[in-house]
């Protein structure tokens, strides 16, 4: 039989990253080796597939940026309707990895399977997790049952989709879950046991891909907020003087604003700037109508998406040249 064909895109992140000593585990560099140091760490990998890499850019993923996201969805792209490639599996800093799994879920047509996976220790630290993550991430991607799964997350041990998928805590290896919802799969003995079968969790997600022909050279300015006690409207207009073509605002509850803010975010609508409101809440919906008159003052509920992927998604809506219906029908849909 054909051998599976990977490609392996390495961005750098933690599970490339290098410690004074063997004990640190939160004091490190990341992004320092290379793809084929990650690859020489796992040699099991090439019980397999036959794995090529690449590295279009390496960075501690604090440091994400949209052009990066670009890049790397532009070479996804590519791999997908390359027929050399059958997978993709992505190393990515855990900070950021769960937006750029969205992302690219949103931008990337789905016939193959494209996996996200990191570490959070260094690959110095003792007991790193990076090697069984990347082994796992390498093994999902190339299992039959995840061709047209899109974007997944792999970390734990466990198979998310880019649109649950969050990182809870800030040093446990078992930092990340599914929000509001079940893993995908399981890893058990180095193969997913699928809970939800792939391609169908993969339907049931939304996708801007079809508005892509091309991707946009930038992606429009959307700027988040924090409402909290005394928050200044100041900010709003201060956005878009900057500007801001959306805001989304992280509420309190289920998406709930204060008097000065909501006011100060309807006149924003009224200017044309398409505002949604999230909750800071780590779980559950902010639906449409609840604690706040979204018809009156043009506002986009948020539904499950978090706060910080509303701002990715609402800044690809705008570049696709959805309006405020649309927008809001896509939200409405994860």
């Amino acid at each position: 039989m054909t051998r599976p064909r990977l490609l392996l895109l390495a961005t750098g992140g933690t599970i490339a990253g290098v410690a004074p000593t063997a004990a640190s585990t939160l004091s490190y560099a990341p992004a320092s080796l290379g793809a084929d140091s990650l690859i020489a760490s796992v040699p099991a990998l090439g019980d397999l597939a036959d794995i090529t890499t690449e590295t279009p850019f390496s960075t501690g993923s604090q440091h994400m940026t949209s052009a990066y996201w670009l890049t790397l969805a532009a070479r996804v792209r590519q791999a997908i309707v390359d027929p050399t490639i059958d997978a993709v599996v992505i190393t990515h800093g855990t900070d950021t990895l769960e937006e750029t799994a969205l992302f690219l879920d949103l931008t990337c047509p789905r016939d193959k399977a494209v996996v996200l996976t990191g570490a959070m220790r260094p690959a110095t630290a003792l007991g790193a997790d990076g090697p069984m993550n990347l082994y796992a991430a390498a093994a999902l991607a190339v299992n039959p049952a995840s061709r047209g799964a899109g974007a997944i997350v792999l970390m734990n041990d466990q198979a998310f989709g880019p649109d649950r998928a969050a990182k809870v805590h800030t040093s446990r290896v078992d930092a990340f879950i599914a929000r509001s919802a079940m893993p995908l799969a399981l890893m058990l003995n180095g193969q997913p046991v699928w809970q939800v079968p792939a391609a169908i969790a993969a339907a049931r997600r939304p996708s801007l891909a079809a508005h892509f022909a091309s991707l946009p050279a930038a992606l429009p300015r959307v700027d988040l907020l924090a409402q909290q006690v005394d928050a200044d409207p100041a900010i709003i207009d201060w956005c878009l003087q900057q500007g801001a073509r959306g805001i989304v605002v992280a509420g309190t509850g289920h998406g709930s604003l204060s008097h000065p803010i909501e006011a100060a975010l309807g006149k924003a609508s009224d200017k044309g700037c398409l505002v949604v409101r999230a909750s800071r809440i780590s779980d559950g919906p902010v639906m449409h109508g609840a604690s706040v008159d979204d018809d009156r003052f043009g506002f986009i509920a948020a539904g499950f998406v978090t706060p910080h992927k509303s701002r990715l998604l609402l800044s690809l809506l705008i570049a696709a040249g959805l309006d405020r219906e649309a927008a809001r029908a896509v939200f409405a849909s994860f």
